[in-house]
């Protein structure tokens, strides 16, 4: 049995539209903020003449994933207290599916390479 989507109305690719813009607008923010918190912290260590190595972004974009999934669960970010395990295993599964439909390849990625 074939899948098949029924063309969205007008009102729907508006609707479709707005959405989608507000999205991209939204993790446009996200992304700048990401990279203004390395930065700002880059320039405060250089400020307070601390030789430490700068936090990268990727610091700061494991925060929101991990902030983000707490609060998806139903739980308190900031004490990871509350949340509802099942619905963090559906955000998992989620996750997983990513990797499965679109990133993996002919190899298996659960194994490491010699």
């Amino acid at each position: 049995m074939t899948k098949t989507c029924s063309v969205p109305t007008p009102e729907q690719r508006q609707y479709l539209a707005i959405r989608e813009a507000a999205e991209r607008t939204m993790l446009e923010k996200v992304f700048k903020a990401i990279e203004d918190a390395a930065a700002e912290v880059a320039d405060t260590f250089r400020e307070a003449g601390l030789e430490f190595e700068p936090t990268s972004s990727d610091y700061f974009t494991f925060t929101v994933q991990q902030v983000t999934f707490v609060r998806l669960s139903g739980g308190n970010p900031d004490t990871l207290e509350g949340g509802d395990p099942e619905i963090g295993e559906r955000v998992v599964r989620n996750c997983r599916h990513i990797i499965d439909h679109y990133w993996k390849g002919s190899a298996d990625l659960s194994t490491p390479e010699n």
